[in-house]
């Protein structure tokens, strides 16, 4: 059977991939070999965001106490996990009707490249799934998005009993430990760290590292921040240590830290990265070629070393997340039908973490501007000034504009606080826009709201630079690119 493009993984990539492709008009085949949806909708953001909007409506409740509201709440852990199970339930149940509607055929099989654009589809022992006739599909165009897993650490291995991965937490745990080390303190490790913190755990967050979320993209202001607020919540935090050994006991893990601290917890979860899924592709055969560590290279529209064979998302190098994937489903099924002309930015992708504080970035921050060769200057509002977070008494955070001191460029920023995840596409937008640092200025806002927390940061700068001699004042970094 013919199509245009064939789609392999069913995840935010290749569930975007197929969209988008679909919309433009190809016939396009989707091969899932487990469950759809891949890890985000299983295993990943779907069930993480579910758990940790109970986990976050705890802490509100709670703070409002003697402040209108009256009894405190507690969470319940087997209940939380039920219906973040009935979630993700009726999200897969019509996943393939979804599809379906677009005209995109969806084949529950094993991928395999043969090499001329064929993939083979075999019989798969994930779940009840089976593969449909015919067994070898062929097109024009592939798009690999096959996702990653957790990447193991040697020295703590997984045993999907006390020592787990996320996948493994999602899946399996419905009981709530009392003691719990989280081994990294990246995005997963302070988003579950939190999370069991609300319901009741006591936690650990051993980061081998000099601070939390230590990634280009979040400003240290940022992490010192998360770290300060888990000092206040009684999440304890090892910076700068690393597990050397464990041990195996009857009532638990003991865990000896690289810093002499030794413990015992009821579970220990493993957050230090994941790796790509490519085994049993065919990568090889068909002349797709990996770097070291087992990622899919590409160029910048995404293209393989294969001619006509494209990868998203995780299996290839770059932010291993669902945004970045989502990202690059759009510029890779564009490219796939209309031939190359869209390039992968991740600097227009939006990173958010949903912890003890929600914290979002976007574009350049403070440090990389001034690596790019920027005079980069940082416009600061606290949450403190904000009249909705007064009203929300929730006033933890702030808002930082980078921008070019020089020209008003406006370069990225990041955002801490109530709903940073959903004001940082504000913030994008003004990235991409035009009129740059004037975007934020010329928008009129509703009162009280989280976003005008925007115009108050950079309004003091877009003045001064209106009233110096400079008639020209350059679009946001991103204006234009596609």
């Amino acid at each position: 059977m013919n199509f245009d493009l064939i789609v392999i993984g069913s995840g935010p990539g290749g569930y975007k991939a197929a969209l988008t492709a679909a919309h433009l008009g190809a016939k396009v085949a989707l091969v899932e070999r487990a469950q759809p949806g891949g890890t985000c909708l299983n295993q990943g953001c779907i069930p993480k965001k579910t758990l940790l909007h109970l986990a976050t409506l705890i802490e509100d409740v709670n703070n409002l106490q003697d402040r209108g509201l009256v009894g405190r709440v507690r969470g319940d852990f087997r209940a939380a996990a039920a219906h973040k199970n009935a979630v993700v339930s009726g999200i897969r149940d019509n996943f393939s009707m979804w599809l379906k509607r677009l005209g995109v055929r969806v084949f529950r099989a094993e991928a395999q490249l043969l090499g001329g654009q064929r993939v083979a589809l075999r019989s798969t022992t994930h779940g009840a799934a089976h593969t449909e006739a015919p067994h070898i599909i062929q097109a024009g165009r592939i798009i690999l998005a096959t996702g990653s897993t957790p990447r193991q650490l040697e020295t703590c291995p997984t045993d999907g009993e006390r020592i787990l991965n996320s996948s493994d937490f999602m899946l399996s745990l419905t009981e709530l430990p009392e003691l719990v080390l989280c081994i990294g303190g990246g995005a997963i490790g302070v988003e579950l760290g939190f999370l069991l913190h609300q319901f009741g755990s006591r936690v650990c967050i051993v980061e081998q590292r000099d601070r939390l979320l230590d990634r280009p993209r979040i400003p240290e202001r940022a992490s010192a921040m998360l770290e300060r607020k888990f000092a206040r919540i009684g999440i304890e935090v090892r910076l700068n240590a690393s597990v050397s050994s464990w041990t195996a006991a009857c009532d638990g893990i003991g865990v000896n830290l690289s810093d002499g601290y030794t413990g015992k917890f009821a579970k220990v979860l493993v957050a230090v990265g994941r790796q790509p899924r490519v085994d049993g592709l065919g990568l090889r055969e068909a002349g797709v070629a990996v770097d070291e560590e087992g990622f899919v290279q590409v160029s910048e529209y995404l293209e393989t070393s294969a001619a006509g064979i494209y990868a998203v998302g995780d299996v290839k190098p770059g932010p291993m997340t669902a945004n970045a994937a989502l990202h690059d489903a759009k510029v890779a099924a564009a490219n796939a039908i209309n031939g190359n002309r869209m390039r992968a930015n991740y600097h227009k992708v939006p990173v958010v973490i949903d912890s003890a504080l929600e914290i979002a970035a976007v574009g350049l921050t403070e440090d990389l501007a001034e690596a790019a060769g920027f005079e980069p200057e940082v416009a600061l509002s606290s949450l403190g000034g904000s009249g909705k977070a007064r009203a929300h008494h929730d006033y933890e955070g702030y808002i930082e504009v980078v921008h070019d001191a020089e020209t008003g460029q406006l370069l990225g920023g990041c955002i801490v606080g109530p709903e940073a995840g959903e004001q940082i596409h504000m913030l994008a937008a003004a990235c991409q826009s035009a009129r740059g640092l004037w975007f934020l200025r010329d928008m009129s806002y509703s009162h009280p709201s989280w976003c005008e927390e925007l115009e108050t940061a950079v309004d003091p700068y877009a003045a001064a630079l209106a009233r110096s001699e400079k008639t020209i004042f350059p679009a946001g970094i991103f204006a234009g690119q596609r």
